[in-house]
């Protein structure tokens, strides 16, 4: 690749420096590379120079350079490409940490002895002696068979063990947890559920389905030490993948205060936007509010809350949760998760909901997957918005918004309704939805092209830990369609390279009510930045998943130079652990758990 080659859009030979920055050199150059700016003409630089955390200038290599000084740090980019850091609109930052050693240990194994070794290891390596040992990925269908109490027992001592299969639909616990959970030969099984038995009549700690409830409901959370452990192991993979802004949704408020600690102390290495859990009915939406404050002496650059997440509908997969218009292949048409008697009522409760967040004078982010569920949103949020128009342009967006209709999504770019989707589970599900949808409603699912034609704000969001926040999988699927196991799900949804980066980065700005300083790497913006040693822009898009990430720049500091000294984080990014990741994600899709909440 020739890094800066003359093209349409470059930018002139001198650079612009930045209104009210004042002089002196730079404090970090990203030189030779290809700088994609992301502004509205998508121009193309060498180099990019930042003084305190914000772009002061982006031209060539030879006038950035003139920008050195004795302290000046600079980054070779090596003729990869240069863009703005990262913004992944929809991660839960501590179900991504959760998921990582050493609060879930990985026991996808060939062999029984295998999987008890790791065990083993994990007990003796415990900090407390009676410390809960969680993990899964063990598959049955690649395992002699399930793993039972009886392996657990003689390698777990004091210590409840809990292990859920690939596919979130059984788990297997050792004796301590039966006991704890009172389950025993007599215990009858909840509606659905399988408590498996041996030859004695005994339980063998294998639980299928809502018997998994039985013990999930006594297992203890996470001590806020243990969370902020996992948050800043899950802000490093973060980093490790170019991101340095990303929103977290539906989060309680002693998660918040957990962050704002973090921020007071200097320890939240990331942007953050957050959205506090609404909850199911008016009541408990008016609940939130009433305990809700505003941030003070925080950095809204690096933390703010926008408003509260909803949630409206499941998900259109297997367990056909999503509330749709038309029903799916065997008839059913879904239904909403609010609070209600009655579909009118339900419908009347998320009018209500919607309504109460936007007077407090904040946004609403609603997950909505079905047809059925997008238009009452969207709906709402007019209501809401025609109904109080003290709160101007609220940027209210629909998360997921799988199956939004054609007229729907024209209606939400007329009133500047965003459209928060996800290209990175396009790929796990490819066209695994066809037995439920049918394959026109398969290919239409996430409507990427549709909806940019018709001018809504689209962004882009893993949804980790459903899948690996990988924003370059993400920008690939969005411009192939392909799924994980081959076949194309809606050729005529396909978006641009181009286009599949703005919504990583410009307009998850706008999401984030922050266009005006962060999203492009414009002179004046924030100093963040993700070099990737390839081609993004022209290289063939199949190989834009596997380009590494060179380096990544928060504020003007490297947070991450393309190397990391966490194993853990190493090995959370090889083929063979992205693709466990997937295939959970897969399983936890199509069993409805949507964002795979770890207890």
């Amino acid at each position: 690749m020739s890094a800066g080659a003359a093209l349409a859009g470059a930018l002139p030979a001198s650079p612009a420096l930045a209104h009210g920055q004042g002089k002196g050199p730079a404090d970090l150059i990203v030189h030779n590379g290809r700088v994609v700016v992301m502004d509205r003409r998508m121009r193309i630089a060498q180099a990019v120079a930042i003084r305190d955390g914000v772009v002061i200038g982006v031209g060539n290599d030879r006038d950035m350079l003139k920008l050195s000084g004795r302290r000046t740090q600079s980054i070779d980019a090596g003729g990869g490409t240069v863009l703005p850091g990262i913004n992944d609109s929809h991660v839960h930052l501590n179900g991504l940490g959760f998921d990582l050693p050493p609060f879930n240990i990985n026991v996808d194994t060939a062999t029984i002895e295998e999987l008890v070794g790791l065990v083993a290891a994990a007990a003796a390596g415990a900090t407390s002696p009676d410390s809960w040992i969680r993990g899964g990925g063990w598959n049955e269908n690649r395992l002699p068979r399930a793993p039972r109490r009886t392996d657990l027992d003689p390698v777990s001592g004091d210590h409840p063990v809990i292990l859920r299969d690939f596919s979130a639909h059984m788990i297997v616990v050792n004796s301590k947890v039966l006991q704890l959970a009172g389950i025993t030969r007599d215990t009858v099984p909840p509606p659905g559920g399988v408590i498996e038995k041996d030859e004695a009549g005994e339980p063998t700690g294998v639980l299928r389905e809502s018997a998994q409830g039985l013990v999930q409901a006594i297992v203890p959370p996470f001590t806020p030490e243990e969370t902020e452990n996992a948050i800043k192991t899950g802000i490093q993979l973060l980093h490790a993948q170019g991101i340095t802004s990303m929103t977290d949704p539906g989060i309680g408020y002693s998660q918040l205060d957990l962050y704002r600690r973090m921020s007071f102390e200097g320890t939240l290495a990331m942007r953050m936007t957050v959205l506090i859990t609404g909850g199911r009915s008016p009541q408990e939406v008016r609940d939130t509010l009433a305990a809700f404050q505003q941030l003070r002496g925080v950095d809204p650059r690096r933390l703010r809350v926008a408003g509260c997440k909803l949630i409206i509908d499941g998900v259109p997969t297997a367990a056909q949760t999503a509330w749709l218009h038309e029903p799916y292949v065997d008839g059913r048409n879904g239904a909403p998760v609010i609070a209600g008697a009655t579909l009118e009522e339900a419908v009347a409760n998320i009018h209500a909901m919607i309504k109460l967040v936007h007077d407090a004078g904040l946004q609403v982010g609603t997950h909505a997957t079905g047809d059925a569920g997008i238009d009452a949103v969207v709906s709402a949020y007019l209501a809401a918005m025609r109904g109080n128009r003290r709160f101007h342009d609220p940027r209210h967006y629909v998360i997921h918004g799988d199956l939004t209709p054609v007229g729907t999504l024209r209606t939400m770019a007329r009133n500047g309704i965003g459209a928060n989707m996800n290209a990175t589970i396009k790929y796990l599900l490819g066209r695994t939805l066809d037995a439920n949808l049918g394959p026109e409603r398969t290919d239409y699912q996430w409507p990427y092209r549709t909806a940019l034609d018709l001018g809504v704000k689209v962004t882009s969001a893993s949804d980790a830990p459903v899948t690996p926040p990988s924003w370059r999988q993400g920008v690939q699927s969005a411009v192939l369609r392909e799924g994980r196991f081959g076949g194309v799900a809606g050729e005529a949804e396909r978006i641009s390279v181009e286009e599949a980066l703005v919504t990583y980065t410009r307009t998850a700005a706008w999401q984030d009510r922050a266009e005006r300083w962060k999203g492009t790497l414009e002179v004046g913006m924030a100093g963040d930045v993700c070099v990737v040693a390839g081609d993004v822009l022209d290289g063939d898009p199949h190989t834009i998943v596997d380009m590494p990430i060179a380096a990544t720049v928060l504020g003007g500091t490297v947070v991450y130079d393309g190397t990391s000294s966490d194993a853990t984080v190493v090995k959370a990014m090889t083929p063979a652990a992205i693709e466990r990741r997937n295939a959970y994600g897969a399983a936890c899709l199509k069993a409805g758990l949507c964002c795979c909440q770890r207890h």
